[in-house]
Protein backbone atom coordinates (compact mmCIF):
# COMPACT_ATOMS: atom_id res chain seq x y z
CA UNK A 1 0.00 0.00 0.00
CA UNK A 2 1.69 3.42 -1.24
CA UNK A 3 2.12 5.87 1.24
CA UNK A 4 -0.41 8.80 1.86
CA UNK A 5 0.77 12.34 2.25
CA UNK A 6 -1.37 14.92 3.90
CA UNK A 7 -2.71 18.14 1.87
CA UNK A 8 -0.78 21.30 1.86
CA UNK A 9 -2.10 23.64 4.20
CA UNK A 10 -2.29 26.35 1.87
CA UNK A 11 -3.78 24.38 -1.16
CA UNK A 12 -7.34 26.04 -2.36
CA UNK A 13 -10.24 24.13 -1.50
CA UNK A 14 -11.36 24.15 -5.11
CA UNK A 15 -8.55 21.88 -5.90
CA UNK A 16 -8.79 19.06 -2.73
CA UNK A 17 -10.62 16.01 -3.62
CA UNK A 18 -12.93 15.41 -0.89
CA UNK A 19 -13.97 12.05 0.01
CA UNK A 20 -17.71 11.92 1.50
CA UNK A 21 -17.95 8.44 3.00
CA UNK A 22 -20.84 7.09 5.57
CA UNK A 23 -20.65 3.16 6.90
CA UNK A 24 -23.69 0.66 7.81
CA UNK A 25 -22.97 -1.08 10.81
CA UNK A 26 -24.14 -4.70 13.17
CA UNK A 27 -24.90 -1.78 15.61
CA UNK A 28 -22.81 1.24 17.48
CA UNK A 29 -20.49 -0.82 19.48
CA UNK A 30 -17.05 0.39 18.09
CA UNK A 31 -15.54 -3.26 19.89
CA UNK A 32 -17.34 -5.67 18.94
CA UNK A 33 -19.59 -4.44 15.99
CA UNK A 34 -18.86 -4.80 12.35
CA UNK A 35 -19.15 -2.56 9.22
CA UNK A 36 -21.79 -4.27 6.34
CA UNK A 37 -21.34 -1.75 3.89
CA UNK A 38 -19.31 1.65 2.97
CA UNK A 39 -20.79 4.24 0.56
CA UNK A 40 -18.78 7.15 -0.63
CA UNK A 41 -18.87 9.97 -3.08
CA UNK A 42 -16.83 12.58 -4.37
CA UNK A 43 -16.76 16.23 -4.56
CA UNK A 44 -14.07 18.64 -6.28
CA UNK A 45 -14.65 22.42 -6.62
CA UNK A 46 -17.76 21.81 -4.39
CA UNK A 47 -19.42 19.92 -6.87
CA UNK A 48 -20.69 16.63 -6.00
CA UNK A 49 -19.45 14.17 -8.76
CA UNK A 50 -21.82 11.61 -8.99
CA UNK A 51 -19.74 9.96 -11.40
CA UNK A 52 -16.73 9.25 -8.90
CA UNK A 53 -18.71 7.38 -6.01
CA UNK A 54 -18.41 4.12 -4.44
CA UNK A 55 -20.25 1.67 -2.58
CA UNK A 56 -19.73 -1.95 -1.45
CA UNK A 57 -21.67 -4.69 0.59
CA UNK A 58 -19.44 -6.22 3.27
CA UNK A 59 -20.08 -9.86 3.88
CA UNK A 60 -20.47 -10.75 7.77
CA UNK A 61 -21.74 -13.82 9.63
CA UNK A 62 -24.70 -11.32 10.82
CA UNK A 63 -26.43 -8.36 10.18
CA UNK A 64 -26.71 -6.50 13.94
CA UNK A 65 -29.59 -7.12 16.40
CA UNK A 66 -33.34 -5.72 15.61
CA UNK A 67 -32.80 -2.01 16.33
CA UNK A 68 -29.74 -2.00 13.99
CA UNK A 69 -31.80 -3.88 10.96
CA UNK A 70 -34.79 -1.45 11.55
CA UNK A 71 -31.93 1.69 10.48
CA UNK A 72 -29.85 0.04 7.72
CA UNK A 73 -32.36 -2.38 6.36
CA UNK A 74 -29.63 -4.76 5.94
CA UNK A 75 -31.07 -9.00 5.72
CA UNK A 76 -28.60 -11.32 5.52
CA UNK A 77 -29.66 -12.30 2.34
CA UNK A 78 -28.72 -8.76 1.52
CA UNK A 79 -24.69 -9.09 2.45
CA UNK A 80 -24.60 -12.71 1.75
CA UNK A 81 -24.07 -11.16 -1.85
CA UNK A 82 -21.40 -9.07 -0.29
CA UNK A 83 -17.31 -9.04 -0.32
CA UNK A 84 -15.06 -10.02 2.28
CA UNK A 85 -14.04 -7.28 4.61
CA UNK A 86 -10.28 -6.94 3.91
CA UNK A 87 -11.05 -6.72 0.24
CA UNK A 88 -13.84 -3.89 0.99
CA UNK A 89 -11.27 -1.92 2.59
CA UNK A 90 -8.49 -2.45 0.41
CA UNK A 91 -11.26 -1.41 -2.64
CA UNK A 92 -11.51 1.38 -0.02
CA UNK A 93 -8.22 2.75 0.13
CA UNK A 94 -8.09 2.46 -3.40
CA UNK A 95 -10.75 4.98 -3.84
CA UNK A 96 -10.07 7.41 -1.06
CA UNK A 97 -6.34 7.86 -2.24
CA UNK A 98 -4.90 10.96 -0.71
CA UNK A 99 -8.55 12.29 -0.60
CA UNK A 100 -9.52 14.94 2.52
CA UNK A 101 -12.03 12.52 4.18
CA UNK A 102 -15.96 13.51 5.17
CA UNK A 103 -18.24 12.52 7.36
CA UNK A 104 -21.03 13.23 9.44
CA UNK A 105 -19.82 12.49 12.92
CA UNK A 106 -16.97 11.24 11.61
CA UNK A 107 -15.54 9.90 14.61
CA UNK A 108 -17.92 6.58 14.43
CA UNK A 109 -16.97 5.91 10.70
CA UNK A 110 -13.36 6.46 11.32
CA UNK A 111 -12.79 4.09 14.03
CA UNK A 112 -14.59 1.40 12.33
CA UNK A 113 -12.84 1.57 9.42
CA UNK A 114 -9.47 1.87 11.36
CA UNK A 115 -10.41 -0.90 13.27
CA UNK A 116 -10.80 -3.10 10.18
CA UNK A 117 -7.73 -1.66 8.64
CA UNK A 118 -5.69 -2.61 11.93
CA UNK A 119 -7.03 -6.19 11.95
CA UNK A 120 -5.77 -6.95 8.50
CA UNK A 121 -2.80 -4.67 7.72
CA UNK A 122 -1.53 -3.15 11.19
CA UNK A 123 -2.23 0.58 9.75
CA UNK A 124 -4.90 3.27 10.52
CA UNK A 125 -5.93 6.14 7.90
CA UNK A 126 -3.81 8.62 7.94
CA UNK A 127 -5.62 11.08 5.49
CA UNK A 128 -6.87 14.60 6.84
CA UNK A 129 -10.98 14.40 7.65
CA UNK A 130 -13.75 16.66 8.17
CA UNK A 131 -16.78 16.39 10.36
CA UNK A 132 -19.76 17.82 9.26
CA UNK A 133 -21.53 18.02 12.49
CA UNK A 134 -18.21 19.61 13.76
CA UNK A 135 -17.73 21.94 10.56
CA UNK A 136 -21.76 23.49 11.13
CA UNK A 137 -21.21 24.07 14.43
CA UNK A 138 -18.22 26.22 14.36
CA UNK A 139 -19.60 28.20 11.63
CA UNK A 140 -22.90 28.69 13.21
CA UNK A 141 -21.79 28.91 16.91
CA UNK A 142 -17.91 29.45 16.99
CA UNK A 143 -15.35 26.89 17.30
CA UNK A 144 -15.59 27.07 21.13
CA UNK A 145 -19.13 25.77 21.36
CA UNK A 146 -19.90 22.60 23.25
CA UNK A 147 -21.51 20.09 20.57
CA UNK A 148 -22.92 17.85 23.46
CA UNK A 149 -24.77 21.28 24.79
CA UNK A 150 -27.55 20.41 21.93
CA UNK A 151 -26.62 17.33 20.78
CA UNK A 152 -29.56 16.62 18.63
CA UNK A 153 -29.81 20.04 16.70
CA UNK A 154 -26.61 18.33 15.04
CA UNK A 155 -27.91 15.52 13.81
CA UNK A 156 -27.67 14.74 9.81
CA UNK A 157 -31.86 14.92 9.58
CA UNK A 158 -31.81 18.42 11.49
CA UNK A 159 -29.39 20.02 9.72
CA UNK A 160 -30.55 18.49 6.44
CA UNK A 161 -33.92 20.39 7.59
CA UNK A 162 -31.92 23.67 8.49
CA UNK A 163 -29.65 23.50 5.19
CA UNK A 164 -33.04 23.27 2.82
CA UNK A 165 -31.74 19.17 1.56
CA UNK A 166 -34.08 16.74 0.97
CA UNK A 167 -34.04 13.66 2.81
CA UNK A 168 -33.62 10.40 0.42
CA UNK A 169 -32.44 7.22 0.83
CA UNK A 170 -31.53 7.72 4.32
CA UNK A 171 -29.87 5.30 6.35
CA UNK A 172 -28.13 3.55 3.79
CA UNK A 173 -24.11 3.81 3.44
CA UNK A 174 -24.75 5.31 -0.04
CA UNK A 175 -27.64 7.45 0.61
CA UNK A 176 -25.92 8.60 3.55
CA UNK A 177 -22.67 10.26 2.11
CA UNK A 178 -24.70 11.53 -0.59
CA UNK A 179 -26.80 13.95 1.98
CA UNK A 180 -23.94 14.19 3.88
CA UNK A 181 -22.25 15.55 0.75
CA UNK A 182 -24.94 17.98 -0.08
CA UNK A 183 -24.64 19.17 3.60
CA UNK A 184 -20.77 19.59 3.04
CA UNK A 185 -21.36 21.60 -0.42
CA UNK A 186 -23.44 24.24 1.61
CA UNK A 187 -20.87 24.79 4.32
CA UNK A 188 -18.20 25.00 2.14
CA UNK A 189 -20.28 27.76 0.60
CA UNK A 190 -20.96 29.41 4.18
CA UNK A 191 -17.42 28.71 5.41
CA UNK A 192 -15.94 30.91 2.06
CA UNK A 193 -17.88 34.03 3.19
CA UNK A 194 -15.64 33.70 6.38
CA UNK A 195 -12.75 33.04 4.81
CA UNK A 196 -12.23 29.57 4.77
CA UNK A 197 -10.40 29.02 1.22
CA UNK A 198 -7.72 26.51 1.79
CA UNK A 199 -6.93 23.47 3.38
CA UNK A 200 -5.48 24.59 6.05
CA UNK A 201 -8.48 27.32 6.90
CA UNK A 202 -10.39 24.22 6.97
CA UNK A 203 -8.70 21.81 9.11
CA UNK A 204 -7.64 24.94 11.44
CA UNK A 205 -4.22 23.46 10.88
Amino acid sequence: MENRKKIPSKKPLSEVRFVVFDTETTGFDLKTDKIISIGAIALTAQRIEVGDSFEVLVRQEKVGDRDAVSVHGLLRKDIASGIDEKSAVTAFLDYIGNSVLVAQHAGFDITMVNRVLWKHFGIRLFNDVVDTASLAKRLEKGPYYNLAHKAGEYRLDNLCERYNIRLHDRHTSAGDAYLTAQLFQRLLAKGKKSGIDTAGSLLMT
